[in-house]
């Protein structure tokens, strides 16, 4: 994939890059043993799987767009696994904070574009049409820690899919 060049974007690092199926906010050890539980099950009913990368776009629109994202296509299973986390993590009391949508955040946008810097930024994303396919294997459930320079991610527990 080329790398997207354009000014007031704070691009994720490689490092960083990840599809986030739920977020749960802070949460004590009782609750985090009850996500344990229910990640391990959710993960054990589904096989792993193939998806692809292909297409991009900003959330929410383009007028005022603040998140930079590439789009996951022949994503039927990971929509259901999506879908099945979601569930999962309503029936623990946790809100919904959207449905889910399948897709990669590779930038944020922390202060408004201008027209040219959003011109700037559709010319690149148009740029990106190569597909590349992807081997989904497993769910972790990550910790993250706010800093001023951005976020840090930590691996809490792994869990298979097919539950191998």
């Amino acid at each position: 994939m080329q790398a997207v060049a354009t000014s007031g974007v704070r691009w994720v690092k490689a490092d960083k890059l990840h599809v986030t199926l739920a977020f749960f906010g802070e949460v004590g050890e009782k609750r985090l043993n009850d996500i344990l539980t229910a990640g391990r099950e959710v993960a054990s009913r589904h096989s792993p799987f193939s998806a692809s990368i292909s297409g991009s776009g900003v959330f929410p629109n383009w007028r005022r767009p603040r998140v930079v994202w590439l789009g996951l296509h022949d994503a039927d299973h990971l929509m259901n696994l999506g879908n099945d986390v979601g569930s999962m993590s309503a029936s623990l009391g946790f809100p919904p904070d959207h449905a889910f949508r399948a897709h990669l955040t590779i930038g944020r946008i922390p202060n408004p574009l201008s027209a040219s810097q959003r011109k700037e930024l559709q010319s690149a994303l148009a740029g990106l049409s190569e597909v590349h396919p992807f081997d989904v294997t497993r769910v972790v459930l990550m910790q993250s820690a706010l800093s001023p320079k951005g976020s840090t991610y930590s691996e809490v527990a792994s869990f298979p899919l097919g539950g191998a």
